[in-house]
């Protein structure tokens, strides 16, 4: 055998040994993930711990909630006050809409606040209301109809409500549809409010 020939054995053995060797020390790694991740809509589940979690206590938080109030909507329709209602849902603009659709405690109607909006009859959508919040606009849109005596009742309904979400960061402004999807106390028929 020539010399050649067996140096081209040996390097290729010690090739073939490195590999192998090689091979067997390498842990798989799985290949980067190059898919395009976006942000999911955030969606208010609630759900129970596994027994492996440990249950902590919700957080209170405080929320406030605007009733017209004696005598000064009486002259001023859109003349609103806060109270403070407690919840540790994390749906607090919900919350807060679902306290404006209750009304004032007795305590609080002693002292001049009032209701701000009634709904009647049946829904179309299963609930009193839904609420989206998209670009710091809030929609609200009522599954019951709402009896309006006048301006000064739809006025007022719609301070309560404005107020109520505007307390929100993310809120800036807010849209109020009646059940048919129109403009809450839009009597033109325009729908103003979503211009």
């Amino acid at each position: 055998m020539d010399l050649h020939k067996s140096k081209t054995i040996l390097l290729t053995s010690i090739l073939l040994a490195y590999l192998s060797l090689n091979a067997c020390n390498e842990q798989e790694t799985p290949p980067p993930d190059t898919s395009t991740s976006y942000p999911s809509p955030i969606i208010e589940v609630e759900t129970s711990p596994t027994p492996t979690q440990t249950q902590t206590t919700p957080k209170q938080r405080n929320v406030k909630v605007f009733f017209p109030k004696q005598p000064q909507s009486n002259q001023d329709f859109r003349y609103v006050e806060p109270v403070v209602r407690s919840t540790t849902s994390r749906a607090v603009a919900t919350f807060a809409i679902e306290q404006l659709i209750i009304g004032p405690t007795k305590a609080e109607t002693k002292i001049g606040f009032t209701e701000a909006l009634q709904l009647k009859g049946s829904s179309n959508c299963g609930k009193d209301f839904t609420l989206s919040i998209a670009a710091e606009t809030a929609t609200l849109k009522f599954c019951r109809a709402i009896p309006s005596p006048g301006v000064g009742y739809d006025a007022r309904a719609t301070s309560a409500i404005e107020s109520t979400l505007k307390q929100f960061s993310t809120i800036k402004s807010v849209v109020i549809l009646n059940k048919e999807g129109n403009c809450f106390g839009d009597l033109s028929g325009e729908n103003f409010c979503r211009k």
